[in-house]
């Protein structure tokens, strides 16, 4: 708590012995703003417990004992250091006393303690931990639950933590640690927080290759374990850290190259719960035991699974997409090809963070157009791709600038054995006029082309849809008159960024937007192209789709599948995180049919359609209220700020116990305050009929 490390800091003191006095502002002399800080923050540790009693020993922890018992409510009871002559019946231990170096009674009146109390014990000092064991011991024999211990200074280096967890303690929180008093000089701990958020932990993980963590735990592979948290796995995540100690844990967060501070480990994998779906150990090869098949037919041919590389910087080569392909991927959508000349601008990429950030991007920007290599080259290494992976389905992507051009193309990709071709009418950075983009939005000219090169092939064709367009089934229509077997949805977001560093020579242009941050305009266009009326294809009169945008865990791929997509295309995250995110898409996926009890994919393609409804046809009669748990709220006001300037002034706040309070009579259901929410503290409740 750094308010009062800065005021030790300030105005505490050391003696010899380990000995440091905080009278000014603690002991003889009291603040009470500090203490009603201190009281504040204990509140927010501990209100999850289901206290009832709070507990203390005269004299220095009745302040704070006593703050904190008001804003929660709740008798204060102190042990004494005498037994008065009015008490009976007492209660009793003997306590060391570190400070005094002599021996003390405490007592407690039975009818003060008793077997419905649930306590919460509160002291200054955290030392060797004597005067815990004294209070461990009254309430074992008053038969009350001891539920946590809080103390405004830990003296880390008298282990006295260490006692009171061996003691059964569970729960036990102070505010300021002292990790040394030598030479009279005090030296903090770096101070933990509390209540790891598993996922933003496992966000800051720089998901290292060569992980030194694995490297120094003997018994488990911790940095697979957080890839699985960051991937959305974290019930599968246990499975790679099953036989770890918490002793190779915390090797694992020492040998961390983090340039902040270590990853919390042991935190993060203490604070996931067994899997539910998952309990026996994943084999040798790291797969789940008797999962579904996610093999699903696309244009006809069988994918083993329906993740694909989409076509860009991720598969330029033979090696590159091999590797994929022993990785796990079940199909590429090979790098576009095309008869003009193709150079490269420097730097070609540029990226969007949060502030100060680096390394994880959520936008992704970037001006490179289409395969640099010969032809020739290109469709030798498609013939060699396929040869080599008949399993796999091999894709060849192609853009034309005239009708002959269309067509040479789509005979070179079906005379290397290619599964199917992709027209590209997407592209929007391309050097060339009449290509890319530029074609696709002309519902004339995709249908034209994509008619030239139906006519050419007997292999299925797929037309790739640009969104740079107000009405994407526009083309798309055309598309599908003319012949095409699927529609793929999309390609990148004209845009524009104002990075110095990704200025070409002192200039910049519009170029694509990518991840993650587009998902959700992939979406509609996809979901726009699904409810097509009664086109040509399959999925009961919806064209087949491969969705494309954003995608980064298995998560996203579902959703796009739920929209009526039998595959999906990654590009954004494989450049961000490579190959091996295919591991927990597709755990993922296996892991969530399981769940669900659903054996074939197929199932789930197009799902949730038929909850799209337009505007005027959503209900307007009811009303879902937030609904506030005060053992989850850290007492941020956020939702208050936000209700009170973005929503509609229905939450107070109450500055002493730092809670919202909902206004029913104002809320209105929006749900601004659970969005902006950094604790989840705001669920929701029962649709009910507005009044």
């Amino acid at each position: 708590m750094k308010s009062l490390i800065d005021r030790i800091i300030k105005d505490g003191f050391c003696l010899d012995g380990g000995i440091l006095k905080v009278d000014r502002f603690i002991n003889a002399q009291m603040d009470p703003s500090l203490m009603k800080q201190m009281a504040v923050e204990f509140f927010s540790r501990f209100a999850r417990l289901g206290v009832n009693k709070i507990l203390t020993v005269e004299a220095s922890g009745i302040a704070p004992a006593v703050m904190l018992g008001y804003m929660m409510e709740l008798p204060v009871v102190f042990a004494k250091k005498r037994k008065p002559s009015t008490m009976g019946d007492e209660l009793s231990t003997v306590v060391h006393s570190f400070t005094k170096d002599a021996d003390f009674t405490l007592y407690v009146s039975r009818e003060h303690l008793t077997p419905e109390d649930r306590v919460l014990f509160i002291d200054d000092f955290l030392a060797y931990g004597n005067t815990g064991i004294g209070i461990i011991d009254l309430c074992r024999q008053a038969g009350a639950t001891l539920v946590g211990m809080g103390f405004l200074i830990e003296k880390e280096f008298q282990k006295g933590r260490e006692v009171l967890k061996d003691a059964g303690v569970a729960n036990i929180e102070s505010l300021a640690i002292i990790e040394s008093l030598e030479n009279n000089k005090i030296k903090f701990k770096d101070q933990r927080l509390r209540n790891v958020n598993i996922y933003e932990e496992a966000k800051r993980c720089l998901m290292c290759i060569d992980a030194p963590c694995t490297k120094a735990c003997k018994h488990g592979d911790p940095a697979r374990a957080i890839r699985a948290i960051r991937f959305d796995n974290h019930k599968l995540a246990k499975q790679w850290v099953r036989d770890c100690t918490d002793d190779d844990l915390e090797r694992a967060k020492q040998a961390c190259i983090h340039y902040n501070w270590p990853i919390r480990i042991a935190e993060m994998i203490h604070a996931i719960s067994e899997d539910d779906v998952i309990k026996e150990p994943l084999s040798s090869d790291g797969k789940i035991a008797h999962a579904p098949s996610l093999a699903i037919d696309f244009c006809g041919i069988r994918c083993e699974n329906p993740f694909f590389l989409a076509s860009s910087a991720v598969c330029t080569g033979y090696d590159m997409v091999a590797r994929a392909f022993d990785a796990g991927w079940a199909g590429v959508f090979y790098k576009t090809i095309c008869m003009q000349e193709i150079r490269e601008v420097s730097p070609r990429f540029d990226a969007m963070h949060a502030n100060a950030t680096r390394g994880d991007f959520y936008g992704f920007r970037n001006m490179e157009q289409l395969s640099e290599r010969p032809i020739d080259e290109d469709f030798d290494i498609l013939r060699r791709l396929k040869q080599n992976y008949p399993t796999k389905m091999v894709v060849a992507s192609i853009m034309g600038q005239t009708d002959e051009e269309w067509m040479a193309l789509a005979k070179k990709a079906e005379a290397a054995g290619c599964d199917a071709i992709e027209l590209n009418f997407s592209c929007p950075q391309m050097k060339y006029e009449g290509m890319g983009s530029d074609v696709g939005q002309v519902p004339e000219l995709v249908k034209h082309y994509t008619a030239c090169v139906k006519q050419s092939v007997s292999i299925p064709v797929i037309s790739k849809m640009t969104p740079n367009i107000t009405h994407i089934t526009e083309p798309a229509a055309a598309c599908l008159e003319a012949g095409a077997d699927a529609l793929s949805a999309i390609n990148t977001i004209k845009s524009v960024t104002m990075e110095p560093d990704a200025e070409v020579a002192g200039q910049l242009t519009i170029s694509g937007y990518s991840g993650r941050a587009v998902r959700p305009i992939a979406m509609r266009y996809v979901l726009e192209l699904a409810q097509m009326a009664e086109q040509k294809g399959g999925n009961d009169g919806r064209p087949e789709l491969s969705g494309v945008g954003g995608i980064e865990t298995w998560r996203d791929a579902l959703e796009f599948i739920q929209l009526g997509c039998s595959n999906v295309q990654v590009c954004t995250s494989v450049m961000q995180y490579g190959y091996r995110i295919i591991d927990d898409m597709i755990m993922g996926l296996q892991r969530y049919m399981m769940k669900r009890g659903i054996t074939d994919l197929k199932e789930l393609v197009g799902e949730r359609l038929p909850k799209f409804r337009k505007p005027d046809s959503l209900d307007r009669d009811t009303i879902i209220y937030p609904k506030f748990d005060k053992n989850l709220c850290v007492g941020c006001g956020r939702c208050v700020v936000s209700c009170m300037d973005g929503g509609h002034q229905a939450i107070e706040f109450d500055a002493v116990s730092r809670m919202p309070r909902l206004v029913g009579s104002k809320c209105v259901g929006c749900h601004l305050c659970r969005l902006v929410c950094p604790s989840g503290a705001i669920s929701v409740t029962k649709r009910v009929k507005k009044h």
